[in-house]
């Protein structure tokens, strides 16, 4: 296991990953995301291109992702996945202690919105020292716009955000 800088090269590879992490909606209100739209890979690129996105290798394969960009004066988390495969090994945590560790050499909090019923999401955060983000600065805001735009239920979306 091998957490590393994504490289360009790697961006194929990264929507198959996150779709298999989708399965774990499998019986959730969450389930349209099982063979949904994945991460653009422009936005891949763009976190690449600012040193923002991590890998972990298991093998030959990607076990999953952190893909992030700077938002204001945080790092914001596009997206984090972890393939159905490898799931439930700390790769989730090892990938988000990296972006975390990345993100105090140059911000002062990281930052994302995420699902706040699911049993995995949230609290999962939280154990990091995620907090809910009451009152989000005017780029989250716009984050959580584009999501309802999407089709999302902002009733079941959370901000969150952790102090550096």
């Amino acid at each position: 296991m091998t957490i590393r800088k994504t490289g360009m090269g790697d961006i194929e590879a990264l929507a198959a990953v996150e779709r298999s992490a989708a399965e774990l909606f499998l019986g959730t209100h969450f389930e349209s995301a099982i063979g949904g739209e994945t991460l653009h890979p422009d936005k891949h690129a763009r976190a690449i291109a600012e040193g923002a996105h991590w890998v972990e290798e298991q093998g030959d394969a990607i076990a999953g992702f952190c893909c992030a960009h700077a938002m204001q004066k945080s790092l914001y988390i596009d997206e984090l996945a972890v393939g159905a495969d490898f799931q439930g090994h700390g790769i989730g945590r090892r990938l988000m202690e990296t972006a975390i560790a990345e993100a105090r050499h140059g911000f002062s909090a990281v930052s994302l919105i995420t699902d706040r019923t699911l049993p995995w999401n949230a609290p999962f955060y939280a154990t990091l020292g995620f907090v809910e983000w009451d009152k989000p600065e005017a780029a989250i805001l716009a984050e959580l716009a584009d999501e309802e735009a999407d089709g999302f239920d902002l009733a079941r979306r959370i901000a969150m955000i952790l102090r550096l």
